[in-house]
């Protein structure tokens, strides 16, 4: 659960609207703006385990986005349980590196993006705009430091203040009760000036744990509600989308018998021959109880050719196999299939996930059109989540 809740905890740091820097929106969900500083957080964290582009990430962050306001408009908001709650906020609280409480020790840190005086500062102004807009979401500045590549980004801490710049110390008097700056011009660069004992990023808890209480909510009445089908959904779904399904290699439906006589062979073939094959397994263990006589070694199932030694020889006329010494007679009971399933049946894991796929994927289409979702994909090229520009 912890994962899960890290996971989804990361999205609730970041969405601010500050009067002199905006933040970009990515999307809207029913006129409520997303910012994309939410999405470039979470990204930066979960990119640590996965290799996933943000085009594609944006996908699962937009669907965990949609869960949360469709809890809502299905009410599960008001069955949030207060223990719940509470436990949850304490388990994000423990398990977050930004602890409410937390100071470190006072050091002062001078971000540079340095620009020639000759040199236009528009490019140096935007690159560390984008690392103020990565101080605001809560990323810290040693992460921000390791992450940046450019030769042209400095990252120093200033233990002497006699020998800075001007600009410099202006700023720095403005940062003493702990914080940073924005972005400020000097003959240098483009600066950011940090005070480490800074309040830089307070989660609102109880937005936080509201959002992943809602999703989990959400996935539970999903599981719960929609996430149902019968044997005739299935079978539709497997006769309308049939060709996916061709098998690469022949496959053999039914069974290799070990049996330690001809006499047993002979008679649970006859036995077996005209019942269903879910039924063999059962049939045969009842003739085993009732005589000895007919012990016999069972497989059941559906084999493609290379899986089992004895259907290879046996029905593919192909490969060797070694005689079991106490049971020296073999026979199959099936068909082969070749190429193709004979039902759903034959795939029904597959089946079941494609299934599942196609209709939440469905559920959400008509999500995005009630919630009338409105994507700016395009925002994802303006900020690197790597902290490089």
């Amino acid at each position: 659960m912890v994962c899960s809740l890290l996971f989804l905890w990361g999205g609730c740091l970041f969405a601010y609207n500050d009067e002199e820097f905006v933040d970009k929106v990515i999307m809207k969900i029913d006129d409520e703006k997303v910012y994309l500083s939410e999405f470039d957080f979470l990204y930066s964290n979960i990119g640590k385990y996965n290799d996933c582009s943000k085009d594609e990430y944006f996908h699962y962050f937009s669907r965990y986005k949609l869960k949360a306001f469709d809890a809502k408009r299905l009410g599960l908001d008001k069955k949030l349980d207060k223990a719940v709650k509470d436990a949850v906020r304490k388990e994000i609280e423990s398990t977050s590196s930004i602890s409410e409480n937390s100071t470190d020790a006072s050091l002062i840190y001078l971000l540079t993006y340095r620009v020639p005086q000759n040199e236009d500062t528009d490019c140096g102004l935007e690159f560390m705009n984008e690392v103020y807009l990565k101080l605001k979401s809560g990323i810290k500045v040693d992460d921000i430091c390791y992450a940046i590549s450019d030769e042209r980004f400095l990252c120093e801490e200033i233990h002497n203040k006699d020998y800075i710049l001007d600009e410099v110390e202006s700023e720095l008097c403005k940062c003493n009760k702990a914080g940073f700056s924005r972005p400020f011009k000097s003959p240098e660069g483009i600066h950011i000036l940090i005070n480490s004992n800074s309040d830089i990023s307070r989660c609102n808890f109880e937005n936080c744990v509201d959002d992943i209480l809602l999703a989990l909510q959400w996935d539970k009445y999903y599981n719960e509600n929609l996430k149902k089908y019968s044997d005739g959904d299935l079978k539709d779904f497997f006769e309308e989308n049939k060709k996916k399904y061709r098998w690469e290699f022949p496959h053999f439906k039914g069974a290799v018998i070990h049996c330690k006589n001809k006499k047993a062979a002979k008679r649970i073939r006859k036995k077996i021959k005209r019942q269903p094959i879910e039924n063999w397994k059962g049939i045969i263990e009842r003739m085993m109880n009732d005589n000895p006589d007919y012990d016999a070694l069972v497989d059941v199932g559906l084999f493609q050719i290379g899986e089992n030694a004895y259907i290879d020889k046996l029905v593919f006329k192909c490969g060797e196999y070694k005689t079991l010494e106490d049971y020296p007679y073999i026979f199959t009971v099936g068909k082969c299939l070749d190429y193709m399933p004979e039902n759903y049946k034959d795939v029904y894991d597959v089946i079941i996930q494609d299934y599942y796929i196609e209709h939440e994927d469905a559920y959400f289409d008509d999500l995005e059109r009630n919630f009338k979702v409105e994507k700016y994909i395009d925002v994802l090229k303006t900020v690197n989540s790597d902290g490089s520009n």
